[in-house]
């Protein structure tokens, strides 16, 4: 029998099984799948998804402990926060006399605006509201809710919106958020960039209720060369790339600035460069030529 009857699954070795099952498919296919992205569990989000596992299965008591995640811009926080809650969906079996929902998550409004919080909560429970409800209203509203579908853990992105409003209003949102914390005994995870320090800090209160996790830049280390070598695993690329070689961490380290997201889409479009170029690699001569506009550099670009 010939090399070329050999199934696909024989070969491409530098490949999980997954992306040599894609590895012989047209270049389309191949380019929407390294565009599709998929979940990467490096250590930092295995610990704080760890974390939050245990406040999830803590007990009610009057002081719940919360979390406060604070990382830089596209560094993988929300990508977290998704995960977690893509793996503790409701329970919605018609057959239930009631949607059980252990975990709720929104993002936080613009500004502090208590009423627009409590309105995002109730769309994400998915539950009919007066639209011209008062916020005493609707925050009796929640609180019946989260006793009746057991909701344990609220999940608060963008948390450093907060910041936006005047002191006033920063001070109601704070003390909005601890109540609806002690009167529904949830644990409360709250995230943002580095302003989310600046948002609870100012509240001695909200700053001892919170305990912070950071997810800081990445650094050119093994960490890292272990993350690319992940990434080439799944990318339905028909040559090896080394991509966790010194040489090519190291440009691609320089050129994403050590930002996870950014590190992501620079990957995929470096693949996607070698699909359309037939290069079928990763080169660092090619991650020096790609057009590519990093992170430092983009309020500054100015478009044509």
């Amino acid at each position: 029998m010939s090399n070329q009857s050999l199934p696909a699954e024989n070969a491409y070795t530098h490949l999980n099984e997954r992306a040599r099952a894609l590895a012989d498919k047209s270049d389309d296919a191949r380019i929407y799948a390294i565009r599709e992205g998929a979940w990467l569990g490096y250590k930092d989000a295995k610990r704080i998804i760890g974390r939050m596992e245990e406040l999830l299965a803590y007990p009610r008591i009057t002081r719940m402990p919360n979390l406060l995640l604070v990382a830089p811009s596209f560094n993988g926080k929300t990508s977290i926060l998704r995960r977690f809650v893509s793996e503790h969906l409701p329970d919605l079996d018609p057959a239930g006399e009631v949607t059980i929902c252990p975990v709720v998550m929104v993002e936080s409004p613009p500004k502090p605006d208590i009423s627009d919080f409590y309105t995002r909560i109730l769309d994400a429970l998915m539950t009919p509201y007066k639209p011209t409800a008062s916020v005493q209203e609707k925050y009796s509203q929640i609180k019946r809710l989260f006793r009746q579908m057991d909701v344990r853990m609220l999940i608060v992105d963008e948390i450093h919106h907060l910041i936006a409003g005047s002191l006033n209003r920063q001070q109601e949102f704070r003390n909005a958020l601890k109540s609806l914390g002690n009167e529904t005994m949830v644990c409360i995870v709250a995230a943002g960039i580095e302003d989310a320090y600046n948002a609870f800090n100012t509240d001695p209160q909200m700053s001892s209720r919170f305990t912070p996790e950071e997810l800081p830049l990445w650094r050119p280390n093994n960490e890292f060369g272990a993350l690319l070598a992940t990434l080439e695993l799944r990318m339905p690329l028909r040559s090896p790339s080394n991509l966790k070689d010194p040489a090519t961490m190291l440009a691609i380290h320089t050129r994403s600035e050590g930002t996870l997201g950014d590190m992501c889409d620079l990957v995929k479009e470096l693949a996607v460069d070698a699909i359309r170029g037939k290069a079928e690699r990763i080169t660092v001569a090619q991650i020096g030529a790609l057009p590519w506009i990093p992170p430092s550099k983009r309020k500054q670009h100015k478009r044509l």
